[in-house]
């Protein structure tokens, strides 16, 4: 057997130093190894019989015939059952065959008999993350770290565990760990720094941030200290470490286009027109910076600068954004026909086609051709498996509603709500058309609907709430969703409107007041909110308020029925006072 084997090993060493392309399992003609090496067990172990498996199963093991190398690596042990780095190898060959079970028990078996091997438990964690029972592998790194004090390794990957589950508080107190041991300890600085940015705390970001700099300087680091100034708003200081990090590394493309947008920020529009001229020659995509300098040049309203080198852009490359950006620029400057132009060349491939097909309908209904309009909406959303986008079929339902279609204006949502049936801003413009087509029921149970997939869509809120108030129903749960509206979006004077106004049927008449005072402040052209506030003085008994309210919204409103119903308010207060 030993001799069998040692002229094996030569064998299998030859081929490995590239004398033969495949090594074969011995002939079965020959006695059954595993059979012998079991019989000779019993006697010895064999370690260089164990070798020589091992070669033949490392060798396949590299070629990725890892049923081969499982089988070589079993009968390796089965020579030498000491064999440590054998034992070893056994969970790696099965997670290699995906027998996650088989390795995970491998594993635990070893660690059971080698408590102080951190290599294994590692390995142990990360199968155990792979299979998302991040408790046991949270256990793994702790019990390594209670076993090694001094050893950070196991910490540093706790800490990203718990960042890649958001716990982020549990992460910055494990990286706190790894300093108390290692101060220096680079990446426990910039995990901390990219923790405090995410829990907008500027300053202690910075401590860590710059810590971390000062062992390892790296223009990546810089960049993330700029990109918390931009947020923080103090763009002169970003703008200081740009121009540093462009005098180390002048060809950092990077950090030119963000001291662009650090100038563009404090509108020193010349500097950044400046620094993208620099760009433009040492890049090696300059008609991104082109693209950018033309933007500039129309922020500017310069619009005739920007489509001169939009125009010399497209006469060397067909490039679909150089096409969009000229079509917005001739649309500011009216000239419609060129616009329709460059848009209509936009490929369907391109990121802009669904930009470009919004503006070209835009560009149609200014030009009161709402049938051109409709046909490029229906080829857009025919044609084209490339097109995911609601809006699209909202916008060719109200094509549809305003020519008094209402048939196909319904079909265009049923064919939408068959594609995205969970889709909340599609399911509200629905509401919406429901409720104008006078099917409010069907439209209230929409809206409550859209409420359910998305409970802080605080315009459905408004629509439920407001529309309960109206008819003096569920007037507590109306006071409720229309609150919740507010605290949503506090600036909006429709929605303070429905707070007024279910205050005002709830009998809280000075709450009423006050809310529908900040509506018109917030929407002082709406007449209906005048005309709300006009109801609650004329409540409280402050008729001259009132009739001033009901006169301004009788002004504002443009629908004869609306004016006839204030009118007959107005004429009541008026005879009222002759009395």
């Amino acid at each position: 057997m030993k001799i069998r084997c040692a002229v094996f090993y030569l064998f299998v060493s030859f081929s490995l130093l590239g004398g033969c392309a495949q090594i074969e399992a011995p002939q079965s003609s020959a006695p059954d190894s595993s059979t012998a090496v079991t019989e000779s067990i019993v006697d010895e172990t064999d370690p260089e019989c164990s070798y020589f498996y091992f070669l033949w199963g490392r060798y396949a093991e590299l070629t990725a015939h890892f049923d081969e190398a499982l089988e070589a690596y079993e009968k390796a042990l089965i020579c030498d059952q000491q064999a440590d780095y054998i034992a070893r190898k056994l969970p790696i060959i099965f997670l290699r065959l995906n027998r996650d079970d088989e390795a995970i028990a491998r594993l635990r078996e070893y660690i059971e008999k080698h408590p102080a091997e951190t290599g294994v438990r590692m390995l142990l964690a990360k199968v155990f993350i792979r299979h998302k029972s991040y408790d046991e592998a949270i256990s793994q790194y702790r019990t390594i770290h209670r076993q090694q004090p001094d050893e950070t390794q196991a910490l540093l990957l706790l800490s990203e565990l718990y960042l890649s589950r958001r716990q982020l508080e549990a992460a910055r107190e494990v990286l706190q760990q790894v300093l108390a041991v290692a101060p220096e300890n680079y990446p426990a600085h910039v995990l901390l720094a990219r923790i405090f940015v995410e829990k907008k705390q500027a300053e202690k970001a910075l401590v860590h941030y710059h810590k971390a700099l000062a062992l390892n300087w790296s223009s990546g680091l810089e960049m993330e200290i700029g990109e918390l100034y931009l947020q923080k708003k103090k763009f002169a200081r970003a703008e200081a470490l740009y121009k540093k990090v462009i005098a180390l590394e002048p060809d950092n493309e990077e950090a030119g286009i963000a001291l662009v947008h650090a100038y563009l920020l404090q509108r020193k529009e010349k500097e950044a027109l400046s620094e993208l001229g620099r760009l433009k020659i040492i890049s090696d995509n300059p008609e991104r910076m082109e693209l950018s300098i033309a933007r500039i040049y129309a922020r500017r309203k310069q619009y005739g600068k920007a489509a001169n080198i939009l125009r010399e852009i497209l006469i060397r490359e067909n490039l679909p954004r150089a096409r969009y950006l000229l079509g917005i620029i001739s649309f500011q400057l009216e000239k419609y026909e060129d616009a329709l132009f460059q848009l209509q060349q936009i490929p369907r491939s391109a990121e802009e086609y669904e930009d470009s097909i919004f503006l070209r309908v835009r560009l149609l209904r200014v030009l009161k051709r709402s049938d051109e309009a409709i046909v490029v909406l229906e080829q857009a959303l025919t044609k084209s498996n490339e097109v995911h986008n609601a809006d699209l079929y909202v916008l060719l339902a109200s094509l549809y509603q305003q020519q008094g279609k209402r048939a196909l204006s319904e079909k265009t949502f049923d064919r939408a709500l068959a594609l995205y049936p969970n889709n909340d801003s599609l399911l509200y413009e629905y509401g919406l058309f429901l409720d104008q087509a006078g099917e409010q029921q069907k439209a209230m149970s929409t809206m409550q609907k859209v409420i359910k997939l998305q409970p802080r869509h605080a315009a459905a809120l408004n629509y439920v709430g407001y529309t309960w108030a109206d008819r003096q129903e569920h007037l507590d749960k109306a006071l409720e969703y229309i609150r919740r509206a507010v605290e949503l979006k506090p600036k909006n004077g429709y929605i303070r409107d429905s707070l007024g106004w279910v205050y005002y049927r709830l009998g809280r008449l000075e709450q009423a007041q006050k809310e529908l005072e900040k509506a018109s402040r917030l929407s002082s052209d709406d007449p209906s909110i005048l005309d709300h506030l006009g109801d609650v003085y004329l409540e409280m008994g402050q008729q001259e308020k009132a009739l001033k309210s009901y006169r301004k919204a009788l002004k504002k409103y443009t629908e004869d029925q609306d004016k006839a119903r204030v009118q007959k308010k107005i004429r009541i207060i008026e005879a009222q006072k002759t009395e």
